[in-house]
């Protein structure tokens, strides 16, 4: 091993700590990719996270049924902390990233009669492009910090 993947390998574990709704963008694309593919070609990231990823189901799942504003709190002001291990793991979440911003492209198209819908559509595709400049930094910088 030379000297620079040496440096490569030190960089890892990456720690994310990511918004709950956006964990959820992304493991809901990761899972599409899961079903669109075949097993061995499952993102290695979906399996790395998906114990955390059935607890916030759980979670969301009991809290819209009894109280829903624990359950918007729960989405939109909790964090999930998360890592990525290696450079094919960050590079899964950047393609789940970008997949998710392109559908909300579509979505926002589509919603052009409804301001409501139009306004979430544009806050989440902002949002998260705004976490992939972030993680794309992160992939570039020798001194990877949490997030």
């Amino acid at each position: 091993m030379n000297k620079s993947s040496q440096t490569i390998e030190k960089k890892f574990p990456i720690e994310l700590r990511i918004v709950v709704w956006e964990f959820v963008r992304i493991m809901v694309q990761l899972e599409k990719s899961t079903k669109s593919k075949n097993l061995k070609n499952t993102p290695s990231i979906y399996h790395a996270w998906l114990p955390s990823w059935r607890e916030i189901d759980d979670r969301l799942t009991k809290s819209g049924k009894k109280d829903v504003s624990e359950f918007s709190q729960l989405m939109m002001e909790k964090e999930v902390l998360l890592q990525c291990r290696s450079n094919k793991q960050l590079n899964e979440l950047i393609r789940a990233l970008e997949n998710v911003i392109n559908q909300l492209k579509v979505e926002a198209k589509l919603a052009s009669g409804d301001a409501e819908k139009l306004t979430s559509f544009r806050y989440e595709k902002s949002e998260l492009e705004t976490l992939l400049r972030k993680i794309r930094r992160m992939r570039k910088s020798p001194n990877r910090n949490k997030r």
